[in-house]
């Protein structure tokens, strides 16, 4: 890999992991569209010949979204954010459910994969820009919040999350945070800290399984772990500032820097 596509990779990383850190999303709610950008005409220039690419990027993605959770989630459970008590429930329908999300990843095509990735994260976009409008009515903290985590509860939460993200190769840390706090009750803290646990094992799990699918749509594993490997270093730094600065910046500035970031990247999926 030339060093001017490495340092570039590298930046996507390092963007990714902040925000992974900061949200508890995992990066490749950002990676994604970011490479397809990055490989697009402008840049570097998608490869002849290659249309099942999104793939490999989802593979790439995935893997890198154990890099960025780990020392996210390691920041959080020393500040005593995680609930280590919602994990039982959580771990193993979200682990179920994204190795359903990508089987059926692997019977679509990547063009089609694409665009149902642009669809949901126009959708997050909005939703981002609903809650920055809206008056802000509990803090960050959560005081006086009540919290309705029970199993079933739990485990809509685990499998719903589970299966978007093996599909749309995102890992479901970007849906499982709001999901924690709608449906469980969670404050956002202790849910933006859970969700980026959960993502420490299931994303493990799911990157695996699309690893060893990637031969079936003409793609290498050996291209994925590449693109993974020059993202990981500057992702693992950019998640441990992002996790510490989780305590200092306020929220709706997380929510506005996520939001301009996928709406500059979104228009190259759907294109």
């Amino acid at each position: 890999m030339p060093v001017d596509e490495a340092l570039v990779i590298g930046l996507i990383g390092l963007v990714a992991g902040t925000l992974g850190g900061l949200a508890g999303i995992g990066g490749s709610i950002l990676i994604l569209p970011a490479l397809h950008v990055v490989y697009g005409p402008l840049l570097f220039g998608e490869p002849d010949g290659r249309p099942q690419i999104h793939h490999m990027f989802m593979a790439a993605a995935m893997t890198t979204n154990v890099i960025v959770s780990l020392p996210a989630s390691i920041q959080h459970y020393r500040a005593g954010a995680v609930r280590t008590g919602l994990l039982p429930i959580l771990l193993p329908s979200n682990a179920v459910a994204i190795l359903a999300g990508v089987w059926l990843s692997n019977l679509m095509h990547g063009d089609i994969l694409k665009l149902v990735l642009a669809f949901f994260l126009a959708g997050y976009c909005v939703w981002n820009l609903m809650l920055i409008a809206r008056p802000r009515r509990r803090s960050f903290e959560g005081t006086g919040r009540v919290e309705r985590a029970g199993p079933s509860r739990l485990l809509t939460c685990g499998g719903v999350t589970g299966l978007v993200g093996g599909l749309l190769g995102l890992g479901g840390g970007f849906l499982l945070v709001p999901m924690l706090q709608l449906v469980c009750n969670v404050k956002l803290k202790n849910a933006i800290a859970t969700s980026s646990a959960v993502l420490c094992v299931t994303a493990t799990i799911g990157a695996a399984m699309k690893m060893v699918t990637l031969p079936q749509h003409g793609e290498t594993i050996r291209s994925a772990v590449l693109l993974a490997t020059v993202m990981a270093p500057t992702a693992v730094i950019g998640a441990v500032a992002g996790a510490k600065l989780l305590h200092r910046i306020p929220v709706p500035t997380v929510r506005v820097l996520i939001t301009v970031l996928i709406i500059a990247t979104i228009k190259r999926l759907a294109g």
